[in-house]
């Protein structure tokens, strides 16, 4: 029994060209939700977990986990370090937004807007963190926002895809009649 006969080609043509149709705006969608940051890739929400005074040590996540460090009102002047249990110091963390997190966010669990300090990335043996200077008021730490969820390249590829994989369904049905105009 042969598997690739023309009856057969012509049937799975039939379909992958229904399925690049149907499928093709689907892919679209897809990408633009996920350009736009509303789709599976969106944001999720950010929840402080541990909060504190500034100039006060505040717990940091536990170790493995990257952490984000937020404080108000503004990160204008404002220093932070990361210290051991043992209160030896880390590392002084660079203060100010960080390309793909957001620069403030609005707390999940309801305490209001916190304005991005530092993350903690490369310090594992940290802690704790202290942050001061400037006019901040309070500190918190949660779970970094960002990284690698970042999806919108991906979504650009689907946005382009999406429209081919149309083309390509409809130029396949199309020779598909063709090739059953030419048999009749």
């Amino acid at each position: 029994m042969a598997v690739f006969t023309r009856g057969n080609l012509r049937r799975t043509a039939r379909l992958w060209s229904w399925v690049a149709l149907l499928g093709g705006p689907f892919v679209l969608v897809m990408g633009v939700l996920l350009v736009t940051g509303t789709g599976p890739g969106a944001q999720r929400p950010v929840e402080m977990w541990r909060t504190g005074a500034a100039g006060s040590a505040v717990e940091l996540l536990p170790s493995g986990r990257d952490t984000a460090v937020w404080g108000r009102p503004s990160a204008e002047g404002v220093t932070c370090t990361t210290a051991r249990s043992s209160g030896q110091e880390v590392a002084t963390l660079p203060v100010g937004s960080t390309q793909g997190r957001p620069a403030t966010v609005e707390d999940a669990g309801g305490t209001g807007e916190w304005t991005l300090l530092a993350l903690t990335g490369g310090t594992a043996a940290a802690a704790d963190v202290t942050c001061s200077g400037g006019d901040l008021t309070e500190v918190a730490v949660s779970a970094d926002p960002g990284g690698p969820r970042s999806s919108s390249g991906f979504g650009g590829v689907l946005v382009l895809l999406g429209p081919v994989l149309v083309l390509l369904g409809w130029v396949a049905r199309r020779a598909l009649r063709a090739g059953d105009g030419a048999r009749a």
